[in-house]
């Protein structure tokens, strides 16, 4: 039997979030520190497999978008950054939030393999290192052609996030 099936973007962030927080914060430092070498070669990591209601199975990989990200990026700040993310995933999750979806604004033609398609889950972790914000999202990239959905951390500019301070 292969059925489409369809899960809305709560559906979608809850598993990513506990694939992250398995996979990465629960994981022992050297697999997780390993997982972030990968990303940082900008290589995909295969999380799990996930078998299906029908019996098919989809397989979870893991990426990162670095571009943005302000300062050096090592481990330490990337799990941070991770941390802040699935917790805010939590917490709008258990506030049963309608979390919004945004896909990029580049058109088709200029944009990556891995941006085609890539749909952003409307939550942000913000986290500080040495008086530098950086903010980190997850995007969701399903395989047009393969049973393969792709996680995307992908480091935004953290001023589109910052509010005017009222001067009165």
């Amino acid at each position: 039997m292969n059925k489409e099936k369809v899960l809305d973007s709560n559906q979608l962030a809850t598993v990513a979030a506990n694939l992250l927080n398995q996979g990465i914060l629960e994981a022992e430092r050297t697999n997780a520190k390993r997982i972030f070498r990968e990303l940082e070669a900008k290589r995909r990591v295969s999380l799990t497999t996930l078998k299906m209601e029908d019996g098919g199975t989809v397989r979870m990989d893991l990426s990162l978008d670095a571009a943005a990200f302000n300062g050096t990026l090592n481990f330490s700040a990337w799990r941070d950054g991770v941390m802040a993310l699935v917790a805010q995933l939590a917490d709008d999750l258990r506030a049963e939030k309608s979390l919004p979806v945004f896909k990029p604004i580049e058109s088709a033609d200029a944009l990556s393999t891995e941006e085609a398609g890539l749909n952003l889950i409307g939550c942000v972790g913000a986290t500080t290192h040495d008086g530098t914000v950086n903010t980190l999202m997850l995007g969701i990239r399903p395989d047009p052609a393969k049973p393969i959905v792709t996680l995307r951390l992908v480091y935004v500019d953290p001023t589109q996030f910052a509010s005017e301070s009222s001067s009165s």
